[in-house]
């Protein structure tokens, strides 16, 4: 077969080149209408990317596509700049690189070199983004040195601020200040630009992280005074409210207090709601020592506008800052709330941007057809010989793929399927480690700082270790679950099947999960026959069984019961076991997705949260004991879990 594969191959490619000729496809000119088109749907695909990427991808591949119906290669370059920075947003830098790589090839065959250079500025970064930081460095002192050869101050002030970039990138915050500084002085700042007022923000954001807070107030002095006119109303509110933080940091409340007002006078002048919100942080910031009461009112017309403009990251913060406003005036349980509202958001924000990322990795088609038509202009100049004899030889090489492409299309498929449910997990599991097993700590690390610190009442204090036992259980068996699954992975999955009565092992599950239940006045119920044998692993038995009663708790209401019942399939010699809860049941596309990954994240019906990693354990050490898992549930009704086990023999 390896022979076959190679064989094709080389004459498909023999093929390929023998059959361009001189007569290849060339790029036009496009009119002003079919420019217009291009450019709108390119205006509306940045519109939509920061909230909305399925519609930014869609206005994308329509311009794409109308670039290519009109052989416009400067449009086509331009629409798939827009997928590399749509992906760069998300997170899927590979895939940003490849669209660059796309936009920089037509650009080389175009000779555009500056749009070139500028390409390989933001190819550079986004390798950087990716980890590549040597490589950036490489490709970005490559541009430098071609943009000084050609005495491009602009493209030295570009390949500059993208070299302090990548320095930043790879937490080198020193290096990045020389990088910028040298930027700044190369512009001179002759001419007033976004970009240029962008990068004082930048010099002084970094010199205020090395604690250069004089330094750090130059620039944004400078910045504030460039900004003033120009049409750069944005850029000069950023400026106020960078020097009014920079000053609250240094006990300078009544100057910073200035400077904070003075950006909220230009941001509602301007229209800014985003800077008028944070200008109304930084007067909050600046008064609460003073006036706890008129800090708080600020803050509150600070979230109102950030709801009112959808910006959920803002209001999260103002609610981390609200929470310890509360703290100061000994308001916990205001304090607590606000605190809770902020893990939210910031959940919420998580979920979404998953959400988004799988959206914009849609667009890799696009990419697909992108990379054959640069492929196609690089071979542009190769004549046309032997053309019809070449033909039969296509045929052949068609057909002889075609075999292949049968024979394995089945493989193919089920092995794409296992890769993207192993990205699901991956991404599951790094979410886990990353947001829920952090969240319950910092929450843990919280409240012990309000213990230590406050004077506070008994009914306060057993309310805080009653939060704290809660948050570290959930933190013990997040990482319970993360070391079991970490074994079965390093180890695999170790069987040691034995003959064994599961109705002991049920029994010795209900003890465990007794307190459990209690704290729901749950009943547990125990209805597999005393003589029923199975043969399996049973430390795994243990932990699936303990694992589905400890969810049917946690999904079931106060009052109710939860049942363990078994029945018996001779003529597949397997014994059938039911967990059954009569909760809150779950719903038609939580059991879509239990049925692909077996992951979920869910809350009981006390608000106990679950990962859905320990149901994923489950799955797998049923199959591993030759067994399955299935369930069955209808919305507000309970849900049943079922699995089985070989049956034993007496």
């Amino acid at each position: 077969m390896k022979n076959v594969l190679l064989s094709c191959f080389g004459l498909v490619a023999v093929l390929y080149a023998c059959m361009q000729n001189n007569d290849n496809k060339s790029y036009v000119t496009p009119n002003q209408v079919d420019s217009a088109r291009i450019r709108s749907y390119e205006f509306k695909s940045a519109m939509y990317q920061a909230k909305r990427p399925d519609s930014a991808v869609h206005y994308a591949a329509a311009g794409l596509k109308l670039a290519r119906k009109l052989n416009d290669a400067k449009g086509e370059a331009l629409m798939m700049n827009r997928f590399a920075r749509i992906n760069e947003q998300y997170g899927n830098f590979g895939l940003a690189v490849k669209y660059q790589q796309g936009v920089i090839k037509i650009y080389n065959h175009l000779q555009m070199h500056q749009a070139a250079t500028e390409g390989n500025i933001n190819l550079a970064v986004l390798q950087a983004e990716e980890g590549h930081v040597k490589q950036a460095r490489h490709l970005l002192n490559k541009v430098l040195n071609d943009v000084k050869e050609q005495k491009d101050t602009l493209g030295i002030v570009k390949a500059l601020i993208a070299l302090g970039e990548v320095a930043e990138l790879a937490n080198n915050p020193k290096q990045a200040l020389s990088y910028l500084e040298k930027a700044e002085k190369m512009h001179g700042g002759d001419e007033v630009t976004d970009a240029y007022v962008s990068l004082l923000g930048k010099i002084g954001r970094l010199h205020s992280s090395l604690n250069n807070h004089g330094r750090a107030m130059d620039y944004y002095a400078k910045g504030i005074q460039k900004s003033k006119k120009g049409g750069h109303s944005k850029g000069h509110a950023k400026m106020l409210n960078h020097a009014g933080r920079v000053l609250d940091s240094l006990g300078n409340k009544r100057e910073a207090l200035q400077y904070h007002q003075e950006g909220l006078k230009q941001s509602r002048v301007f229209g800014l709601p985003e800077e008028e919100a944070r200008s109304l942080m930084g007067i909050a910031s600046s008064l609460k020592a003073e006036d706890a009461e008129g800090s708080v009112l600020h803050l509150k017309n600070a979230l109102g506008i950030a709801h009112s403009i959808g910006h959920k990251h803002l209001a999260a913060e103002i609610y981390h800052s609200l929470s310890d406003i509360y703290r100061q005036q000994s308001r916990y349980a205001d304090a607590m709330s606000a605190l809770q509202e902020h893990h939210r958001l910031l959940d919420s924000l998580m979920d979404a941007n998953r959400a988004h990322k799988i959206a914009v990795l849609q667009s890799s088609y696009e990419l697909a057809q992108s990379r054959l038509q640069v492929e196609t202009l690089e071979l542009s100049n190769r004549e046309k010989t032997y053309q019809r004899n070449l033909l039969i030889c296509a045929a052949t090489g068609v057909l002889l793929i075609l075999v292949i492409l049968a024979w394995n299309y089945r493989k193919n498929k089920l092995l794409n399927k296992r890769l993207e449910a192993s990205n699901v997990i991956k991404d599951k599991l790094f979410s886990i480690i990353g947001h829920d097993l952090r969240n319950p700590i910092g929450g843990l690390t919280q409240l012990i700082g309000v213990l230590r610190d406050e004077d506070l009442g008994k009914q306060e204090r057993d309310e805080m270790l009653a939060e704290m036992q809660k948050q570290g259980n959930i933190t013990l068996d997040i990482l319970n679950a993360l070391l079991k699954w970490g074994e079965t992975q390093l180890k695999g999955i170790d069987l040691s099947p034995v003959n064994f009565k599961p109705t002991e092992v049920i029994a010795r599950n209900f003890t465990a999960l007794q307190t459990q239940a209690a704290e729901k006045n749950v009943a547990l119920f125990n209805e597999i026959q005393p003589d029923l044998l199975v043969l399996g692993d049973v430390n795994h038995f243990d932990f699936i069984s303990r694992n589905l009663i400890s969810n049917a708790i946690k999904f079931s209401y106060k009052e109710s019961k939860v049942e363990v019942l078994a029945t018996v399939d001779q003529p597949n010699n397997m014994a059938v076991f039911e967990v059954k809860d009569y909760g809150k049941g779950i719903s038609m596309q939580q059991q879509q997705r239990f049925f692909k990954t077996g992951m979920e994240i869910a809350y009981g019906t006390g608000g106990e949260k679950g990962t859905g990693l320990g149901l994923m354990l489950a799955k797998e050490f049923v199959l591993a004991n030759k067994g399955r898992m299935w369930l069955q549930s209808t919305e507000g009704a309970g849900a049943s879990f079922f699995f089985s086990f070989p049956l034993g023999q007496h």
